[in-house]
Order: C-alpha cells, then structure tokens, then sequence
C-alpha cells in the first residue's frame, strides 16, 4: 500500500489546476473568437439587409416604370421625388424625364425637333447604404399614345430657366400671331419650365411669359418676337426668368438737387443694356432686377430709341487723361448684384450744377464736349420744369448745354466734378485727379 502511494503521490503533487496566467490566456483567445466570430456575423446581417433593400429598391423602381407607362398624358410626367418608408428603412426615389426629338441627344422640353417619344429614368437610393454602394436605376422609352406633331403643322416648344438653369414652373406663356397664323390660348410652364403649343398655324409669332414677382435680364417680361412656325416643324424658344433682386439706389447723394423729368436708369451688363424710365424724380429708388447678374449703374439715358448711345454718361466711357495739367484716372460706375429677392444699396454718382437765375423751363441738351470727352452720338435733352434762384439740378455726365423753353441760354455755376466751357456748358467729368 505504501508503495502504491509512493507512486501516486508526485501525480497527485502536479495536479494543483490551472495558474492565473494560463487562465488569462484562454480568456483573450476566447475574447479573439468570439470577435471574429461577432464581426463576421454583422457582416452577414448588414449583407443581408442591403440584400433586401436593393432588392425592394428593385421592386419601387420597377414600380415606377409601371406608373409612368401607364400615365395618360405624357406632358404630365415630370421629374419628381419622393420618400416611401419599407420595414424601418426610408427609401428615396427620384424619376427624371427628358423629350426625345432626336434619338442621339434629349432635352427636357424637347430640343426644337418633333416630340418622338419621352425618356423616363428612375432612380433608388436609401438610408443606411453601405459606403461604394450603387443606386438601384431603370429606364424605359414611352411613345406617345396619340400623334403629337401634325405634318401639316409646326410645333413650338418653350423653355423658361431661371439664374441657376433651373425650370420655372407657374409661369404664364402667350402665343401671339403677327403675321398668318393665329393666336392660341395662353398656357402655364410646367415644373420642368416647359410650355408646349401643338399644331400651330403657319405664321409669325410673338412669345411672351409673364409671373408676378419675375424679371428678366434685359426686359422686365421677357418675350421673342418675329418666331417662324412652319409645317411639319418644331421651333424652340429658351427664355430667362428669375425671382426679382431689388437695387435700392440713391441718386446725387448728400444733395437736395433736382432731378429731370422723366428721369432715365441704365443697367450695363455682359448681356447687353437696359434703360428704365424711373416712375419720379425722388432721388431714391427701387428698382427690379435679374438676380445674380452683376449691373453697372448709370445715371442717364445710354441707348436712344434710335440705337444710337450717349457714352458720355458711362464713366467707365472716360479714360485716363491729361486736363489742365491735371492727370486724371480713368472713370468707373458702381457694380452691384443681389440674390433672388434680396436688395443691394448703392449711390448712383451725377454731376451737380447751380442756376443762379430763376428760369421757365430748364432744359439741358448734350452737346459736343472736349477731345477726351466720350460724347453723345444721339442728341439727349433733359427737362426740369421751373426752377427758382439758385436750384442745383443733378445731371448725367457728360457735355451739356442749358437753355429755358424759348431756347435762350441759361448760366450754370458751382460745377462739381467737371469744368465750365461758356456760361450756359459744362462739362462733367465723373473722373477724380491720378494720386
């Protein structure tokens, strides 16, 4: 018996457990497991669900290919977007359509060609989409049910921007016959700032958009004259048209001169000139603008009906010179723009003159100036009515000569910002001495 526990005993002296560190071990191997085998269970489960949302983003654009095919009239099917919630997860669908005239290109309100068929793209995303996912998308070609463009008459397709390129919706467009032709009634852009005027007499038009609240750039209500409609062809028109921006200008400021009547604003940009006749003569004014489009405002008349201008009345018109000794910089007017229905301030800078003699009639005519002077190809003629004794009256730049209603000369004094040449001319000069 003692042998026997002889022999057991350094079996049983070595069988004292596991130590501390042996069981920490085990833990973080055990703690590594299981994080593999958590992590690649997450990533089954978050396959799995993209595997199902893609596939119901399947299911809601193949949806919505069905609901535009089966739209009755295709000039309703417009872009649109909306989100439809499915088992906790939002999904986003957007639809994008574009008039086919030519099956090489596509224009959202038809690209000036016959209206063949319309192109209509869906797309499906959603929220929680793994980061490198791509949307799910359809497409499909819908020809019109009916004949659009009658061959024995043209088309005209209308396209109304705004200053981001953006459709203008809501905006009423007018089909005006000038020659041949005949008139049809008005219709309404649609959301894609489109209007659309089927079988339409051959003749000349005039196109016309009016909203209340929009400008245009060089026309408040912006139109296109002398439009050619002819059999069997499509005629596009792309107008511009924004949310008016609104210039609060201040005419000879610091002053309590008089301004002519009528009194004359123009606006210079890269898209041409736009004269306004100011509603009065008080000094300060609102005006409508285009947004976004950056104006130089002058003070006067720069383009006569005639198409002649004054750029007399432009400083940016004067260049740098020598005069009287006096080395003068070259002019410049003030440059503003504003944000749809923001306002921008700025002082319109005019010259001033005094008239010491009370006078019937005041009028000032441009006239010949010096060699440096841009002059007026155009006779302008300005009127402010009966002024007493010493009135000061503001005036554009440039040369001009004062005389009453008779035609008999009229002295001026205290020129600002120019120079006398007789008693009844003056010359004003919108440019300041080089320092």
């Amino acid at each position: 018996m003692r042998s026997i526990r002889k022999r057991l005993r350094p079996v049983a002296d070595n069988d004292r457990g596991m130590t501390l560190i042996e069981v920490m071990v085990a833990m973080f191997v055990f703690a590594i497991i299981s994080t593999l085998v958590l992590s690649s269970l997450v990533q089954i489960t978050t396959i799995t669900q993209q595997s199902r949302a893609q596939h119901v983003a399947a299911n809601l654009a193949a949806g919505e290919i069905d609901l535009a095919l089966d739209t009755p009239d295709l000039f309703a099917l417009l872009d649109e977007s909306h989100d439809m919630p499915v088992n906790g997860t939002t999904f986003h669908v957007r639809r994008e359509t574009a008039w086919v005239s030519d099956p090489s290109s596509t224009a959202s309100c038809g690209g000036g060609g016959s209206l063949r068929f319309k192109r209509v793209h869906i797309t499906v995303t959603w929220d929680g989409m793994r980061e490198g996912a791509e949307p799910v998308r359809a497409d499909t070609l819908i020809n019109p049910a009916e004949r659009i463009n009658d061959p024995s008459k043209g088309t005209v397709l209308v396209s109304i921007i705004d200053s981001l390129g953006e459709g203008v919706a809501g905006a009423a467009v007018s089909l005006t016959a000038t020659s041949g032709g005949a008139s049809l009634p008005t219709t309404t852009s649609d959301a894609q700032g489109c209007a659309y005027f089927l079988q339409v007499p051959n003749g000349t038009y005039d196109v016309a958009i009016a909203k209340s609240g929009y400008t245009g750039v060089l026309q408040e209500t912006p139109q296109q004259r002398d439009v050619s409609v002819q059999a069997g062809s499509s005629t596009t028109v792309g107008l511009q048209y924004d949310l008016a921006a609104r210039l609060d200008l201040t005419f000879a400021a610091g002053t309590t001169a008089r301004l002519p009547s009528p009194m004359h604003l123009t606006l210079l940009s890269t898209y041409g000139v736009r004269t306004i006749t100011l509603p009065n003569t008080n000094r300060r004014q609102t005006v409508a603008t285009h947004p976004r489009v950056s104006y130089r405002v002058v003070a006067g008349q720069f383009q006569q009906t005639s198409g002649a201008e004054c750029a007399a009345i432009d400083p940016a018109s004067w260049q740098e010179a020598t005069v009287g000794g006096e080395s003068l910089g070259s002019g410049s007017a003030p440059e503003l723009s504003a944000e749809p229905g923001a306002v921008a301030a700025t002082d319109v800078p005019m010259g001033i003159v005094t008239i010491p003699q009370s006078v019937k009639g005041l009028l000032a005519t441009s006239t010949t100036g010096r060699a440096d002077d841009p002059s007026c190809v155009a006779t302008v003629q300005l009127s402010y009515g009966n002024v007493a004794a010493n009135t000061t009256v503001a005036v554009p730049f440039g040369t001009w000569r004062f005389t009453n209603s008779s035609g008999g000369s009229v002295t001026a004094t205290n020129v600002s910002r120019g120079s006398t040449q007789g008693a009844d001319v003056v010359t004003l000069d919108p440019r300041e001495v080089a320092p």
